[in-house]
């Protein structure tokens, strides 16, 4: 099982505030910082250079006399006076014989007795700070010896210190102020941000009801008052989807409401599907029985089974006539085999309204019959009516058919034509023949089928008749 790994720290709005305003405050003073101070120490290291080179020289020569009259008296007393220069270490003069006058610390003999120290002149900074300028003693291209200036850097090396840390410690106080100001301005920012994030997350939860309260002002203000009014658009919405798909069937209202503000076509088009009529036996003298209320709430009890049957199995209820309910599978749903579906629909139907009437007769409640027509073609579908007011609807010689054999199908019985048993192929389905009966439009008399009862072999052949249907 692979292991998902969770960051303890997400970078929410705050926090990526805050670390990019650090960022760019970091890469700010390193890009202005870093050119400053290093031309300011360069300008210190030059002119410390320049210092030990000139006490150097002067010392070489004041030396070169001295140095060539071998007055060691004179040499002490110049040695003695560059000293008290300050960060002066010590001053040494070395003559052609190697012997050394100084006035302090010196190199070591290996270092100050090198034939390449007596030539040029140079520098050389040994382990505790100590710049030791050198320069020949030269008299007309004689070298008479060599003259040592020993400077400390010790204080400019101190002093390169504390500016860098002058410079951290300002550059930290600086992070530390944004910081607080970014995590301040990021709480202010985020927490509407979150609210915002809070009422998207519900309204895709389907809680249409949520509101962000408007207590700000600027753009903020005009976002919750933009999303309060989306989230009642869509609360509108929903509440006219709701009650369209009550005056026609979800299928139907989801086709044309996807199709946006196109003006709905009032023509219709040709579609291969089944219709099926379901009509309640004896309604009329049933509704001269009972009271109107009563009436009323026994269609809506029958006419609610008809349609959830329906719809498990991708049929469509086109419109209630009455005392009868027209079903349409193939559109606008399209389904290859929908006359498969349909006969499913059709005895699923007569099973269960079988059993709810044999439940309702124990409870003591009315009942009422039921007979079912069904036949299958081409028929033309579509929006029928006016400008002002449309209803879709089936036309064709299939739904002529299917109302002609649902009048004169028996009592809880299914009637089918010939045609729509043969295009049944071979199902092994139970039929007998009822009747050849005359339709109007049609010359010849058309053999009907009544579907037995008892059907063994149709949970194997269809398996979606129970559970879950096929898309």
């Amino acid at each position: 099982m692979p292991i998902r790994l969770v960051n303890p720290f997400p970078l929410n709005f705050a926090r990526t505030l805050a670390l990019t305003m650090i960022a760019l405050v970091i890469i700010s003073a390193s890009l202005i910082g870093y050119p400053m101070f290093y031309r300011q120490f360069t300008m210190m290291d030059a002119q410390f250079d320049r210092t030990g080179r000139t006490l150097v020289q002067q010392a070489a020569t004041n030396a070169i006399e001295l140095v060539f009259a071998d007055d060691e008296l004179g040499l002490g007393n110049l040695v003695n006076s560059f000293k008290e220069q300050i960060d002066v270490v010590s001053v040494l003069v070395i003559n052609s014989d190697l012997k050394l006058i100084a006035s302090g610390p010196h190199p070591p003999p290996e270092v100050y007795q090198r034939d390449e120290f007596f030539k040029h002149s140079g520098v050389y900074t040994d382990l505790n700070n100590i710049s030791w300028f050198h320069t020949p003693i030269r008299f007309d291209q004689v070298i008479g010896g060599a003259a040592w200036v020993g400077l400390n850097k010790a204080p400019l090396i101190e002093n390169q210190r504390w500016v860098l840390r002058s410079a951290l410690i300002s550059v930290c106080l600086l992070v530390a102020a944004i910081i607080g100001l970014a995590i301040g301005l990021s709480r202010t920012l985020s927490k509407p941000i979150s609210e915002l994030i809070e009422a998207a997350q519900a309204i895709s939860a389907g809680n249409f009801e949520v509101r962000i309260r408007n207590t700000r002002v600027g753009e903020f203000s005009e976002v919750g008052q933009a999303f309060n009014q989306m989230a009642q658009g869509l609360a509108q919405k929903l509440t006219l989807e709701k009650n369209f798909s009550r005056f026609v069937s979800a299928p139907v209202a989801q086709h044309y409401m996807a199709q946006g503000d196109a003006e709905l076509a009032r023509h219709g088009e040709r579609v291969e599907a089944t219709i099926m009529f379901v009509d309640l036996v004896d309604y009329t003298g049933f509704s001269q029985c009972h009271p109107p209320e009563v009436v009323a709430a026994v269609l809506n009890f029958y006419f609610s089974d008809f349609s959830t049957t329906c719809h498990r199995f991708n049929g469509n209820v086109d419109k209630f006539i009455g005392d009868c309910a027209m079903l349409v599978f193939g559109c606008p749903l399209a389904i290859p085999d929908h006359r498969r579906h349909a006969l499913a629909c059709a005895i699923a139907i007569r099973d269960q309204t079988a059993q709810s009437n044999n439940r309702r007769r124990a409870a003591g409640e009315p009942t009422l019959d039921i007979r079912i027509g069904l036949a299958g073609g081409v028929v033309l579908a579509g929006l029928l009516g006016s400008s002002e007011r449309l209803n879709y609807s089936v036309i064709g010689e299939a739904a002529n058919m299917a109302a002609r054999l649902c009048a004169n199908a028996p009592v809880g019985g299914i009637l089918i034509d010939q045609a729509f048993y043969s295009a049944l192929g071979a199902l092994g389905l139970r039929t007998h023949p009822v009747q050849r009966i005359r339709v109007k439009g049609i010359h010849q008399a058309v053999e009907a089928f009544e579907i037995e009862t008892d059907q063994p072999s149709i949970q194997g052949t269809w398996p979606f008749i129970e559970g879950n249907p096929p898309c």
